[in-house]
């Protein structure tokens, strides 16, 4: 049931299902774009911190891309 009492209708399930499977899409591939580029900035600088910063940062950034797109 919804908030106001009825149920959903079969596009409000197929738009929750798509929401609930993209989230973890769109932060692993915010991880693995972030971390990738954190990996080749790192071994070309020489720089072996750069590595841990981007996968956080990749996870900031697609954390909240989810939150805007899904969270509202």
């Amino acid at each position: 049931m919804t908030g106001n009492g009825r149920l959903p209708t079969e596009s409000e399930d197929r738009e929750f299902a798509n929401a609930v499977s993209a989230a973890p899409a769109t932060i692993l591939a915010g991880m693995l774009v972030f971390g990738g580029a954190g990996w080749l900035l790192s071994r070309w600088l020489d720089i072996l911190a750069l590595l841990p910063i981007s996968l956080v940062l990749g996870l900031v950034f697609a954390g909240y891309l989810v939150y805007v797109r899904y969270g509202r």
